[in-house]
């Protein structure tokens, strides 16, 4: 009978044991700590620290507005913020290194890597890891956790590439390339000034979605309302919603003989809170890279036509931008009266 009763306790000891490791811990032989990769709750996430070994970093926090800021003190790209986040989240094992490469892959990952830590929003550490080259074929990226002994090819599902190129530690590239986002309804004025061509230029001060005044920039003369189209300038004060630049230039080599230059339009924009706007266009001369060289007459072009250069944020960033994005906003004056 006793043995009966030994027999039975080894066995319940024997099925819990079997339970415990198949069960609650996985088929994965990986120790816990070192697969600590993705996160699958990006919502918890509220800072993220990225530093490569060429002593760039940038840290990107979440806001209480649940937007994202660099460094502290930059709006961050908004769709830069929701790759990475969607691939902190989809971060997967797919092997271990072997035995055989082992002593190599963690070489290059000793010189050759950027290192990630992720917080939660009560600034706890998450996860933290050493992302580094290429597998073979590209087809995964070599990565370590911090206080793991061992690396893994880790990828994420239908993306084939070096993960790193993700891990951006470039501020520039992190910085958001926004330049006017204001809805119509946070306007109070928008003025358009072209030093050459002052006739042309106005100004137009909003009371509301469908109520604006017309003013001429010199004369400061009011547009008549019977003389005024409506519809255009309600269309055109839609467009501050979303106008982005479409690359930094900060170092760009011909950037101060540029400004040195007179813009040929200058654009700002206040906003009801007492914010100022201010974007200075210059024309972008031709290079091999414009796509108009010549004019129909077959005259080479003075300028690049698809391209403008800009200084924003009151002055701290040069940037690129399009004329068929931006370009809708060189408006004359004359655009918005009854013909």
């Amino acid at each position: 009978m006793k043995k009966n009763l030994l027999y039975l306790l080894a066995l319940i000891v024997v099925v819990f044991a079997v339970y415990y490791f198949v069960f609650r811990k996985g088929n994965s032989t990986l120790p816990v700590n070192e697969k600590n990769f993705a996160v699958d709750d990006t919502a918890r996430i509220g800072k993220i620290f990225i530093a490569d070994m060429n002593k760039q970093s940038v840290t990107l926090e979440r806001n209480k507005n649940g937007g994202w800021i660099v460094n502290g003190k930059l709006a961050a790209r908004a769709d830069a913020v929701s790759v990475l986040l969607k691939t902190i989240k989809q971060l997967s094992i797919k092997y271990p290194v072997s035995e055989a490469a082992r002593n190599n892959v963690l070489k290059s990952l000793a010189t050759k890597n950027c290192k990630v830590e992720i917080y939660d929003l009560e600034n706890n550490l998450i996860s933290a890891y050493y992302v580094g080259e290429g597998a073979n074929n590209f087809n995964g990226t070599y990565m370590k956790t911090l206080d793991g002994e061992n690396p893994y090819v880790v990828s994420v599902p239908g993306f084939r590439g070096v993960l790193t190129v993700r891990f951006i530690t470039d501020i520039e590239q992190w910085k958001s390339r926004s330049i006017f986002s204001l809805p119509v309804h946070q306007l109070k004025t928008v003025t358009v000034h072209y030093p050459k061509q002052v006739d042309s230029s106005f100004i137009i001060n909003v009371f509301g979605i469908d109520s604006f005044q017309l003013l001429n920039f010199k004369t400061k003369q009011l547009v008549k309302s019977n003389q005024l189209n409506k519809q255009k300038i309600e269309m055109y004060l839609s467009l501050f919603r979303f106008i982005n630049a479409e690359a930094f230039e900060n170092n760009n080599p011909a950037k101060d003989s540029i400004l040195l230059q007179t813009p040929f339009c200058e654009i700002i924009v206040s906003d009801i809170y007492k914010n100022s706007y201010k974007a200075s266009c210059y024309y972008k001369s031709v290079t091999i890279e414009t796509m108009q060289q010549f004019s129909s007459t077959g005259e080479p072009m003075p300028y690049d036509v698809d391209h403008y250069y800009a200084l924003i944020n009151n002055g701290k960033d040069f940037v690129l931008i399009q004329q068929f994005h931006f370009g809708r906003l060189f408006q004359k004056i004359e655009f918005f009266k009854n013909n």
